[in-house]
């Protein structure tokens, strides 16, 4: 089996070892970000660890209702003043698979030496320099990929943040979804595996543009990544009714729009879809389950049948994502590995 496709597929075992290594360090965890429960916190990162920022500084505000932002790094590396207000205090949570990357490790010297801040490492490699110079670092157990391609690391260190955050919030019904999830991506990659591969072969598409709101909004831009990283393919990603501002226009008959669909909200995007379908475009759809009110709007729906809420539903819809990029780009000749 090719390394690529055996990250995918093991990521249900990967999230397994993040649930257990995360649940170890439960109590050192809380007792240091309660040290900063006045200050905002700050995700910060690089690339996919930024999109990673995006949906998890998103849903920790919303389960806290503490102030929480997502950063490139090289934001704090090179406009700092832009981002860290003077005279407040601050967390900043470096997402880096190698602990290594050049602008985070800027920004968690610049907020540790000049802001003298809080810095909360979430990694997939120990003993790095990044984890050196943080106060406390978490490693997500077997997430580090050989290839390239951030996938399982993804999706772990996303899972650990959402693990942080539910302890945080004192959120025990999101911390049991959570620890569903292993069991819940086995059953996904089972059913939807071969459809996507199927997908991936016959359709022809010059541009892909990934649409979700909220928390979903950093799923989108990091699927984005993915098709672009896999299948060298253009793509974008848009918060869904920014996509009505003017994105529109790029829409033809060879454009694939995936949309990341929520229940909190689902009747509003339901309108949105109606307005999408009308530009001519092809749609996929991933929702948890499929409703009348998809009929005649979406070309294809990818649902997960988890039953769990829409906030806990995050490295399951990437699955989905991930598989179609990978095949994708074996279908347009791209080797991976």
């Amino acid at each position: 089996m090719r390394k690529t496709i055996r990250e995918i597929l093991f990521q249900p075992n990967a999230w397994a070892n993040t649930i257990r290594s995360f649940s170890e360090q439960r109590e050192a965890l809380l007792n240091y970000i309660n040290k900063y429960e006045n200050g905002e916190v700050i995700l910060t990162g690089c690339g996919t660890s930024y999109y990673l920022s995006l949906t998890g500084s998103a849903l920790f505000t919303e389960f806290t209702g503490r102030r929480s932002r997502g950063v490139p790094a090289s934001e704090i590396m090179l406009f700092p003043g832009s981002v860290l207000a003077k005279n407040q205090k601050f967390l900043l949570v470096p997402v880096s698979r190698s602990g290594k990357t050049p602008e985070t490790l800027s920004a968690v010297r610049y907020v540790k030496d000049i802001v003298r801040g809080g810095t909360l490492l979430i990694s997939c490699t120990e003993n790095s320099e990044m984890g050196a110079y943080s106060d406390t670092s978490i490693l997500c157990p077997e997430a580090a990929e050989e290839t390239k391609y951030m996938t399982k690391s993804f999706t772990s260190m996303l899972l650990g943040f959402q693990l942080l955050t539910s302890y945080c919030a004192g959120k025990t019904t999101f911390e049991k979804e959570l620890l569903q999830l292993p069991e819940h991506g086995e059953r996904i990659i089972a059913r939807h595996q071969s459809s996507l591969e199927n997908l991936a072969n016959t359709g022809d598409f010059n541009l892909y543009i990934y649409l979700g709101q909220g928390s979903y909004y950093g799923l989108a831009a990091e699927s984005m990544l993915k098709i672009k990283e896999m299948a060298c393919t253009p793509a974008e990603a848009y918060h869904g009714m920014e996509f009505m501002h003017g994105p529109k226009y790029a829409v033809d008959g060879k454009t694939m729009i995936i949309y990341i669909l929520s229940e909190s909200v689902r009747e509003q995007e339901i309108v949105l879809l109606k307005r999408i379908k009308d530009l001519g475009g092809h749609i996929m759809v991933i929702c948890d389950t499929y409703k009348p009110d998809l009929e005649g709007i979406a070309d294809h729906v990818f649902e997960l049948n988890c039953g769990l809420s829409e906030n806990a539903r995050h490295v399951l819809i990437m699955l989905i994502t991930q598989l179609y990029g990978y095949y994708r780009a074996l279908a347009v000749g791209k080797d991976l590995d």
